[in-house]
């Protein structure tokens, strides 16, 4: 394997206008698309409440409760048909690896508490890959849509094994009405240039996601933004590809709560120069970042990440301060070269921004991280 070079900082540049059409695309209209010299970035969204989803709504009927959206604003059609034809078992959970060491408390998440619950039997998903029915439950399926396109109000996924990419287009007209849970399930995006969960209005909880340019992206209209308990692992680039890859990302956003979750940027391969920008990334390029809570969080060390963590400030970026961005409690590994990655731990953290707190986060032998190294 070619040796791997970490992009350099500042790093992320994303083709926007690229994704913009591919949602257009996938929205089944007639788009024109007015191309610019626009930069580049992904867009992830989320939803407001801290809150779990309701693991107990019925298989297909509609939810009781949503993720931080009004559930008046759309229609109660029925949701759509999940009705089941192949049935299998979901695959016993390994044990933990031994890169995520046990937390006080409880272990990190990883293989054995995240994704798809042991002995949970799946059927295939036979619903649309568009949902548009407020409510809608999918639940143990086994879901091969290239990309479970979210643009209703409450929508539940719970126990099921993705493989493809969730969306919710938070550019789209109407899309502050839209929302959805992720829970107990697993996300397989594949190799994709696009994220593997996105763009917003989004509860992400317990949750295993590999795959994709980010496992989770966050973006700047997006209402919320929620990922908890969860594993964010295993991106993928092509060997001949200019792109820079993250495990979370948010190019501006708000009301974004990281919580409690395995964050790591570790593609297998990376070509020279390129890789991750960091496992966790806040970078104002669309909109300003304000209103982050990034609490109790593990980041593995990366061979081929800049940093472990981005944390909102950047002179260079169009939004370059970033408020009320509160990191604590998190735990960084050291790694071979004791710095977590290729030239620290954390950059672009301001501890004197209005509303910035920076505390008690530890390296994994103990000893302090300082906001900047």
């Amino acid at each position: 394997m070619a040796a791997v070079r970490p992009p350099q900082p500042p790093p992320h540049r994303r083709i926007r206008w690229f994704d913009r059409y591919r949602r257009a695309v996938l929205a089944g209209g007639i788009t024109l698309v007015v191309i610019g010299v626009i930069g580049v970035a992904y867009a992830v969204q989320r939803p407001d409440d801290d809150t779990g989803a309701d693991t107990g709504a019925s298989a297909s009927g509609p939810a009781s409760s949503g993720a931080g959206s009004d559930p008046s604003s759309a229609s109660a059609t029925p949701a759509p048909s999940a009705s089941s034809s192949l049935s299998a078992t979901a695959t016993p959970k390994p044990s933990p690896s031994s890169a995520v060491p046990p937390a006080a408390g409880g272990p990190w998440p990883n293989a054995a508490n995240t994704g798809v619950p042991s002995g949970t039997k799946l059927t295939t998903y036979t619903g649309p890959c568009t949902i548009t029915s407020a409510g809608t439950v999918i639940d143990a399926k086994t879901v091969n849509c290239d990309s479970l396109d979210i643009r209703a109000a409450n929508v539940t996924i719970k126990r099921s094994k993705i493989n493809g990419a969730v969306s919710l287009d938070t550019d789209a007209s109407g899309s502050s009405k839209w929302s959805y849970t992720l829970v107990d399930s697993e996300v397989d995006a594949g190799l994709r240039q696009y994220p593997a969960v996105s763009y917003g209005n989004m509860k992400v909880i317990r949750t295993e996601v590999r795959g994709g340019g980010a496992s989770v992206q966050c973006g700047e209209h997006a209402i919320s933004c929620t990922v908890e308990d969860s594993w964010l692992h295993s991106q993928l680039i092509p060997d001949n590809a200019n792109w820079h890859l993250d495990g979370f990302l948010s190019n501006g956003g708000r009301n974004i709560r990281i919580r409690h979750n395995t964050i790591a940027c570790d593609p297998p391969t990376a070509p020279p120069g390129e890789g991750c920008t960091a496992d966790l990334a806040l970078l104002g390029d669309f909109g300003p970042i304000t209103d982050v809570v990034i609490d109790s969080n593990y980041f593995p060390w990366s061979k081929t990440s800049s940093y472990c963590l981005y944390g909102g400030d950047a002179p260079s970026k169009p939004y370059p301060r970033a408020t009320y961005v509160v990191i604590t409690n998190n735990v960084f590994q050291r790694g071979p070269n004791r710095k977590c990655a290729a030239y620290g731990a954390v950059t672009g953290f301001n501890v004197n921004g209005t509303g910035n707190r920076w505390a008690n986060n530890k390296w994994d032998d103990g000893s302090p991280v300082p906001p900047q190294n």
